[in-house]
């Protein structure tokens, strides 16, 4: 049962812990391409509240996609939300925007969060204007539009925001040396970072190598190096592997859970492992603790997701083609745009990320259209991205935002 917990931990339990994330993992290692920055946490929980809306099959697509329950569905966006208001880190909001055209159900609206419906005026910069400064309030500043275009047929807007911040408990440093080898030698476009750490924050497996790089308020971030063999999407699975163990560690210690990996301090001067050589030397004072040097890039990025590209994988597929969304609206609504935007930055002294997810509907109706005369189109271009991230909430595992890089100085890699 949900109530109005203080924390994640008190908000949902760890079957719906488990929901958002299986969400993130099969989205992200199903992909044709990994995004550089993307949140599986922002998309499952519109989908519930568009899942609280519809019923008959589009309804069991949806439900399938975010592993809830009809009567989760309007339970765990509250529940999040109010957790969120408590977590210093995170932040969340949602909104809905209605054009005339639309009769939101009273049922319905009545199972969102307070305060979150607005209305569409009908002209499209008026309105592109109210939604982008919703976008930019929601998550400080870090992306200013929203990802829906107006210019097209739109009586319907579903949205989320989501911002986490964290500053590290140990900051890294400028190096001022170059990476030796790689794609990124260039001292002029790469800072590379270093930081000391006295603690077991470095894993191995035969194949990949995770680094837990630890923040305040509850967050970590986790950098997964994988194999050069590897796809982008494996050493994102990888990844999320060992963060849930990780996590579900934590929560129950005495579990009898395989955990993911080695330590990296365990390994023999000469032991390979991905990305990792141990490295000898003498002082005069005994070693005490493990010792973990990381070496890693700065970066800042960004990406602009179409995820109607990814509809089977998100339980989108009928909704777009005119499935059942009777519980939402009077209306018959077909959704014609989903979107993501989602930025990260990491540097020496910590981490933010913010995802604005948005769901466009339109009305059905054969009314004859309006003359469109500056009818607009947008290209979209696709980067593949190759080091993957994960930021997550520690007690609970949540995973917050994730990512795939290889460009650190890319401040716009859009994925269509």
């Amino acid at each position: 049962m949900h109530t109005q917990g203080r924390t994640l931990q008190d908000a949902l339990h760890p079957g719906e812990i488990l929901d958002a994330n299986s969400l993130t993992d099969s989205w992200l290692i199903t992909r044709e391409t990994v995004p550089a920055a993307a949140s599986g946490l922002g998309i499952w929980a519109l989908l519930a509240v568009l899942a609280s809306g519809a019923d008959g099959d589009t309804r069991e697509d949806l439900l399938d996609a975010t592993g809830l329950e009809i009567e989760q569905t309007s339970l765990v966006p509250t529940a999040l939300l109010d957790a969120m208001r408590s977590t210093p880190a995170l932040d969340l909001a949602y909104a809905v925007w209605a054009g005339a055209r639309v009769t939101l159900d009273p049922a319905w609206v009545a199972g969102l969060p307070s305060q979150v419906i607005g209305s569409l005026t009908g002209d499209a910069a008026a309105d592109q204007a109210a939604l982008d400064a919703w976008a930019a309030a929601n998550t400080a500043g870090l992306i200013g539009r929203m990802p829906i275009d107006l210019t097209r047929p739109v009586d319907l807007v579903l949205a989320s925001a989501f911002a986490v911040r964290t500053k590290w408990i140990t900051p890294f440093t400028e190096r001022h040396a170059p990476f030796a080898a790689g794609p990124w030698t260039d001292p002029s476009r790469h800072r590379v970072l270093e930081a000391d750490y006295r603690e077991d924050v470095l894993r191995v497996v035969d194949d990949a190598t995770v680094l837990t790089v630890r923040g305040d308020d509850d967050i970590d971030v986790f950098l997964g190096l994988g194999r050069e063999d590897l796809s982008p999407q494996q050493v994102m699975e990888r990844l999320i592997a060992a963060a849930e163990t990780t996590a579900w560690d934590r929560l129950d210690p005495v579990a009898d859970l395989t955990t993911w990996g080695r330590s990296a301090t365990e390994l023999a001067p000469g032991e390979q492992a991905v990305g990792v050589r141990i490295v000898e030397y003498r002082t005069d004072t005994p070693q005490t603790t493990p010792e973990v040097r990381a070496y890693a890039p700065e970066f800042r990025v960004a990406a602009e997701l179409d995820l109607r590209d990814d509809a089977d994988a998100l339980g989108l597929t009928r909704a777009m083609k005119g499935g059942n969304l009777s519980r939402l609206a009077a209306e018959p609504l077909i959704v014609n745009q989903a979107r993501q935007s989602c930025t990260a930055a990491f540097s020496a002294t910590g981490f933010e990320a913010a995802a604005v997810t948005a769901f466009g509907l339109e009305w059905m109706g054969f009314e004859e259209p309006a003359p469109q005369t500056h009818r607009h189109r947008c290209a979209q271009v696709t980067f593949d991205h190759p080091f993957s991230y994960l930021a997550v909430h520690r007690p609970t595992g949540l995973i917050l935002v994730a990512g795939w890089i290889d460009d650190p100085t890319r401040e716009l890699a859009s994925t269509s």
